[in-house]
């Protein structure tokens, strides 16, 4: 009778063995993917520029370009300032980071932005290649909205974005698209 238990418990464990490896191994696998697009993003000047499609050169706030700056100040951490290039001075819009939560087992992005805002949410490192934030964005009149990131790689100086909102039915609905270039060393 005994046997008759042990054969199931023993398969059942080693059943349980293999899918905690094949989680740890795909942790390990994103974490890989996160360390060479972490490394991707922040090298050379670490700073990427975004024309503006919707600039307004009559009006003063509107912004020619926008800028993203990365810096990666630990291995398993990497920084994000989001600025304004405005006529005649560059404006920090936001500010934000990317790390490991090594109890939710995911890359967790925060970001706080001028206006008091705050948005958290996890980001994805599916490849070498993309990277994908899902968040939500928290005003501080107690408002919150769903927005979402898809970033992919274009080459070594190149990387695009599309940005999505979600629709009042709860659908994402493509929200904008950027075209990402490396700023030269100075």
């Amino acid at each position: 009778m005994k046997n008759y238990i042990a054969i199931p418990v023993m398969v059942l464990l080693g059943l349980l063995l293999i899918s905690s490896l094949g989680k740890a191994q795909s942790g390990n696998t994103e974490m890989s993917h996160f360390d060479i697009l972490a490394d991707y993003l922040s090298s050379g000047t670490g700073k990427w520029t975004g024309e503006n499609p919707n600039y307004d050169p009559n009006n003063p706030r509107s912004a020619k370009a926008f800028g993203l700056w990365f810096e990666r100040p630990l291995k398993g951490l990497l920084t994000l300032k989001i600025v304004a290039y405005q006529k005649d001075t560059i404006i920090i819009s936001s500010q934000g980071t990317f790390s490991w939560h090594p109890k939710k087992k995911q890359y967790v992005h925060t970001m706080t932005d001028r206006g008091n805002g705050f948005a958290e949410g996890v980001t994805e490192f599916p490849d070498d290649k993309t990277f994908i934030s899902t968040m939500i964005n928290y005003r501080p009149n107690g408002q919150s909205f769903d927005h979402k990131d898809e970033n992919f790689v274009v080459d070594e100086n190149v990387h695009r974005n599309v940005s999505y909102s979600k629709d009042t039915q709860g659908n994402w609905v493509e929200a904008g698209r950027w075209v990402w270039k490396r700023n030269p060393k100075q």
